[in-house]
């Protein structure tokens, strides 16, 4: 006998890939193995089964893909100087290889699902960066070395894109933040192990703990943000989970002490006194005497602060003073008037230096390599990670979910850092850095969605709400009213027994 169906709890489902994605993915097999087969080499043929297998991933599910890049990505640099195989002359780079594949990967899932992807606050300025960017490779003096910078930059744009759209649940949220977590644990602990085997790198003055990274600075700020994260972690989480987290964050600050990047350290005590100010109050206590406890308990660390007002510690590399960055933007920003519009290219300032220097500035780069209005897009872009997350906090509050709050304050956090990080550090093309604050950022960016679907649900297109009528009829299973239009995610407040399960991290909503 017909009736009206009851309504049924909504399901979330992973996201997977489409027709799109999968030619991709049949793309990529065909020509790994096609050039293991031509080439005769095993080496290749197993290679190209490594190369397949992480688009395969990303196919089956985003999410599994997405936590893949986040807990892989940190650590592939420690080898960057080995090759999976080479081709022609053509180094087969574990972290280059996984970069490209991100992308090519990635670029059909934005295609595919851009109808949710446009909702993210940072993907249109992000596009416009990259697209201004791209128009400074045609006229840069070195094009192989702009292509390789523009690539990076992709990847990061992209990781952000993916993660974004990769979560779509509160369940999502808390996995996607405990991975950023503890993704950190090999790095932490190689620079734990350094210097406890007196096998740190000895840079000026000092011995410092680089980890997987190739040089100490990323690594210090890779550690920053993290620790940022397992510090919101660490207030938010319950039960095992918490002790989890305060062991990771422990094992961070170890690393990040080691690691001796005076801008992490800054990082780490701004975004503590963010999270403070905007949740958790007793940080604005701790913070001030984790300093004070600093200074006197570690006599390094205070030599490192006293060493600012040093004219310089060494020539060039990551281990400039304060004041030979100064020197390094004054020299580079007259650059800026050969060619204003477009730019020099990416990667030209260290191109066009007999040392090979970094300008150390985010924003003197963007100007000098990207012209004007690429220098206007990037600080649109930064704005609109701090401004998205800032809009995250309060629909994550108002749903009133625990994993969705914790998230965007841990989000907002590591933007009003990263902006601070940008300004005498490179962080515009380093993947491994980026890739984990914009993985942070876009998490964050996606609770803030998440929240909002529950609380303000948005209306259906005309279309879509009558074909809802028209499924609403006798013996049809019932539109329920409240649902997003973009993801399906029931709106207003769900039973945490939804979601919430002895594995999750966070208690209650």
């Amino acid at each position: 006998m017909l009736g009206v169906a009851q309504p049924q709890p909504i399901v979330q489902r992973p996201l997977r890939g489409g027709p799109l994605v999968w030619a991709t993915v049949l793309a990529v097999a065909i020509a790994g193995y096609g050039i293991g087969l031509a080439s005769g080499r095993s080496e290749l043929l197993l290679a190209a089964g490594l190369v397949v297998a992480v688009p395969l991933v990303f196919a089956w599910r985003l999410e599994a893909g997405v936590l893949l890049l986040v807990l892989v990505r940190p650590s592939l640099d420690l080898f960057a100087d080995r090759t999976l195989a080479s081709y022609h002359g053509v180094a087969l780079n574990p972290a280059s290889v996984f970069a490209v594949l991100v992308i090519a990967v990635g670029a059909p899932y934005m295609i595919e699902r851009w109808r949710l992807l446009r909702r993210a606050p940072s993907i249109y300025p992000y596009l416009l960066f990259a697209g201004i960017a791209m128009i400074g490779v045609s006229v840069a003096a070195a094009t192989g070395p702009a292509v390789t910078e523009w690539m990076r930059l992709c990847a990061v744009l992209v990781t952000y894109a993916l993660a974004y759209l990769a979560v779509n649940s509160p369940a999502a949220v808390a996995r996607l933040l405990g991975a950023i977590v503890a993704s950190a644990v090999v790095p932490a602990a190689v620079g734990i192990g350094q210097w406890a085997t007196n096998s740190t790198q000895a840079i000026g003055d000092l011995n410092r703990a680089t980890g997987t990274f190739l040089q100490p600075d990323p690594y210090g700020i890779y550690l920053a943000v993290v620790t940022v994260a397992a510090l919101a972690l660490v207030f938010a989480a319950r039960g095992p989970w918490r002790w989890l987290a305060l062991a990771v964050g422990a094992m961070t600050g170890m690393a990040l002490v080691l690691s001796y990047t005076r801008t992490g350290w800054v990082m780490v005590v701004l975004g503590a006194l963010v999270l403070g100010i905007a949740r958790y109050r007793v940080l604005l206590v701790l913070v001030p005497v984790a300093i004070v406890i600093a200074f006197v308990a570690l006599p390094g660390v205070q030599s490192r602060v006293q060493s600012v007002n040093q004219q310089q510690e060494v020539q060039y590399g990551t281990g400039d003073s304060f004041h030979t960055r100064v020197e390094l933007w004054r020299q580079n920003l007259p650059k800026a008037e050969q060619k204003p519009l477009t730019g020099l290219g990416l990667g030209s300032i260290v191109q066009e230096t007999d040392t090979a220097a970094h300008v150390h500035s985010d924003y003197v780069r963007a100007l000098v390599e990207t012209g004007v209005f690429g220098f206007l897009a990037f600080v649109w872009l930064l704005l609109s990670a701090a401004v998205g997350c800032a809009f995250a906090m309060r629909w994550a509050r108002r749903s009133g979910s625990v994993p969705l709050r914790a998230a965007a304050v841990a989000g907002f956090a590591a933007a009003v850092a990263y902006i601070l990080a940008s300004g005498d550090s490179n962080l515009m093309t380093q993947s491994s850095v980026s890739g984990a604050a914009w993985a942070l950022m876009g998490c964050a960016h996606a609770a803030g969605t998440i929240g909002r679907d529950r609380v303000a649900p948005r209306p259906l297109p005309a279309a879509r709400a009558r074909r809802a009528r028209l499924l609403g009829a006798v013996g049809v299973a019932a539109y329920r009213p409240g649902t997003s239009a973009e993801t399906g995610s029931e709106a207003g407040k769900v039973s945490s027994r939804a979601w919430s399960s002895s594995s999750s991290p966070f208690s209650g909503r």
